[in-house]
């Protein structure tokens, strides 16, 4: 499944990050919004966050954060 183009709808990276992170600092984030970002996530690097994880932290977050940010 392709992740859509639009940004509310999961297709920004640097908006699947943001809602990560926003769900993190315990702010109110839709469970469809998690859904979405986590898509846009495994659409582009291909993986999911560690098994069991609660914050849905993935292994070397750090590097994939940065293998797709803006130059």
């Amino acid at each position: 499944m392709n992740a859509p183009l639009n940004p509310s709808k999961g297709g920004n990276l640097k908006w699947a990050w943001r809602i990560l992170d926003r769900r993190r600092a315990r702010e109110n984030v839709d469970e469809n919004q998690i859904a979405q970002a986590l898509a846009a996530i495994a659409n582009v690097h291909g993986r999911a966050p560690i098994p069991g994880s609660l914050t849905y932290e993935f292994t070397d977050e750090a590097a994939l954060r940065a293998k797709h940010a803006p130059k």
